[in-house]
């Protein structure tokens, strides 16, 4: 069988995800194709604009057959532990292809840039190390160490400062640290940019980040329907309508209350919480009123936006540094959790679940894992800030797998 995986965040699914999907069934044709999806905070320490429910929903109406949970500690994490993590529930699902986006569009280029990283292991630890030791973050001190390498090489390399790029470099070095047999595949990203943030009227397709200034915007943009599906359309315009569109501002207060009840001491045990950046944590919450404000005034060459809202995110959900750095650097998803499928996706895990290495997880009140642990605590706290979960407790706990009947277009729980 051939199945196809994406690692993906929808945040939210738009006709972007849609040109992907159409691209991996046209070119490949594959028995499956499965999506591994960010919970409810994402790899820059963002809150999804929507649950993570309402975007498996998206994203099996969309053509995805199969959806499973990233776990918190490799989901909000830098772009090698979230490569790893990802991978690993791929990996563990049987996944045989690897399909990313990405600004080259070309896997030669990736292959080759591995390949000469690795033969040049010392060199670019060297210079990674020398860059962090001079305050420069790790996105750039890893740019830095490989443009070292790069001068030497006469043929075409990928350019590891696109952000994407960079994301699937790390996706194909977790194939290789894994020594999986997954064969990694990349399509071009077609018309905008990862980073653009002004929601345009030309063309289809548009960046996530855009799509979500615009929804959290109050004016209302008419070209938003035209950048995605119309039933991801209907369900951010009905969010939208009933306030439960979610952003930092919505969870600034809760993290205000975290820091300013914590001294510098309980702070440092905070997963990633680095180099004594709690007091700097401390001194500027109490002149800021506004999440952007905040971060606006840590922001330095070492600590990126990123870095800061996941650090920011761990104070939140109090995840300490004895519990979540062990499993975030050895990367291996301890579980499998079932968010969502169709016919073919429940078909495909009834086939494989004898030969599943670690656990299906359709009801997690009958499996008890630290990670999940983490997972459950980082849902509540979304549902209870977004007020999307209604019956508090029981709308994680109890939720059970999505399952699309794609012939009826119809849902059930």
């Amino acid at each position: 069988m051939l199945i196809a995986g994406i690692i993906a965040e929808y945040n939210p699914f738009h006709n972007g995800h849609l040109y992907q999907l159409q691209t991996i069934r046209k070119t490949l044709a594959p028995d499956l194709v499965v999506a591994v999806l960010s919970g409810d905070f994402t790899q820059r320490g963002e809150p999804a604009i929507v649950s993570k429910w309402e975007r498996t929903r998206m994203a099996l109406e969309g053509g995805i057959d199969l959806v499973i949970e990233l776990p918190y500690i490799f989901s909000v994490a830098r772009a090698d532990v979230f490569a790893r993590g990802a991978v690993s529930v791929l990996d563990n699902l049987g996944v045989n292809r690897l399909i990313f986006g990405s600004e080259n569009g070309r896997i030669e280029p990736f292959m080759r840039t591995l390949s000469l990283i690795d033969s040049n292991r010392r060199i670019y630890e060297q210079t990674l190390m020398q860059s962090l030791n001079k305050g420069i973050s790790y996105p750039n001190a890893h740019a830095a160490a490989y443009r070292r390498l790069a001068q030497s090489c006469p043929e075409e390399l990928v350019d590891l400062t696109q952000p994407n790029n960079s994301l699937g470099f790390h996706y194909i070095r977790a194939i290789r640290e894994r020594k999986s047999r997954m064969i990694p595949m990349t399509i071009c990203r077609k018309e905008s940019d990862h980073r653009e943030l002004i929601l345009s009227g030309e063309g289809t397709i548009a960046s996530a980040r855009s799509i979500r200034a615009s929804l959290l915007d109050e004016k209302e943009n008419g070209h938003l329907r035209t950048k995605m599906p119309l039933h991801v359309y209907h369900v951010l315009m009905q969010k939208k309508k009933s306030q439960q569109l979610a952003d930092w501002e919505a969870f600034f207060p809760f993290l205000k209350y975290r820091l300013l009840v914590s001294t510098a001491s309980q702070l440092s045990k905070i997963y990633e919480m680095e180099e004594g950046i709690e007091n700097r944590l401390l001194a500027a919450i109490r002149a800021a009123d506004h999440f952007h404000t905040f971060i606006s005034a840590m922001k330095t060459k070492r600590y990126t936006w990123a870095r800061l809202q996941r650090l920011s995110v761990h104070v939140l959900t109090n995840t300490m540094k004895k519990a979540a750095r062990t499993p975030a650097d050895a990367g291996d998803a301890p579980y499998l959790r079932l968010l969502g499928m169709n016919r073919a996706g429940q078909a495909y895990l009834s086939h494989i679940r004898k030969q599943l290495q670690i656990p299906l997880v359709a009801k997690i009140r009958k499996v008890r894992d630290p990670l999940l642990d983490m997972d459950i605590k980082a849902a509540l706290l979304y549902d209870y800030v977004t007020k999307t979960g209604g019956t508090g407790i029981r709308s994680e706990t109890g939720h059970p797998p999505i399952r699309y009947d794609e012939e009826n277009r119809q849902f059930s729980e």
